[in-house]
């Protein structure tokens, strides 16, 4: 994605299509993991439950529906990410819409600040499940670990497939609005 044209028109074509291209594949990702996440409530309901039925440890019991409630919420995230990317109005006035897809393509987005309270629904779900023999103390160093490595790997993706968007998008509003 290099947008070094001297045409601003050629810029803002270019970018906008680049934007719409990636807007519709992130809906499409989103739609796909929210209906991963709503299949998956299901299964590991009745999982639980043959599980619980078996080893009468409400432990278990609560740590299983920590995770079923994790996967609820990560279904109602993905489907409000893929209403957010899938109907983008490309018809509002450039600087407007340039303002949005910037702010889209932020890495951290405080709208989104609510994934941490599912992510933390699972770290206690974690915890709470005694069928994984492993301590308290574990899981948080386990987990902790993997987010870490998570974050990481989704700042690396922002960085070269969002980041030249945003750059490019914020490049065009400083110009409109330097004029």
């Amino acid at each position: 994605m290099n947008f070094k044209k001297t045409n601003g028109n050629n810029n803002l074509t270019q970018l906008v299509g680049e934007l719409q291209k990636e807007d519709i594949r992130y809906a499409k990702l989103s739609k796909r993991f929210q209906i991963f996440y709503w299949a998956l409530i299901p299964l590991y309901s009745i999982l639980s439950i043959i599980d619980y039925t078996e080893s009468n440890n409400i432990y278990d019991l609560m740590g299983s529906l920590c995770f079923v409630i994790t996967l609820a919420l990560f279904a109602i995230f993905f489907g409000k990410f893929h209403k957010e990317y899938k109907y983008v109005d490309y018809a509002l006035p450039t600087l407007k819409m340039l303002k949005k897809a910037a702010s889209r393509y932020q890495f951290f987005q405080l709208k989104k600040i609510s994934l941490l309270i599912a992510i933390l629904i699972m770290d206690a779900g974690l915890c709470l499940k005694t069928s994984l023999d492993f301590s308290v103390l574990d899981v948080q160093i386990y987990f902790l670990g993997i987010m870490l490595v998570a974050v990481l790997i989704g700042l690396i993706i922002w960085h070269f497939k969002r980041k030249p968007l945003r750059d490019n998008a914020l490049r065009l509003i400083a110009e409109i609005e330097g004029e």
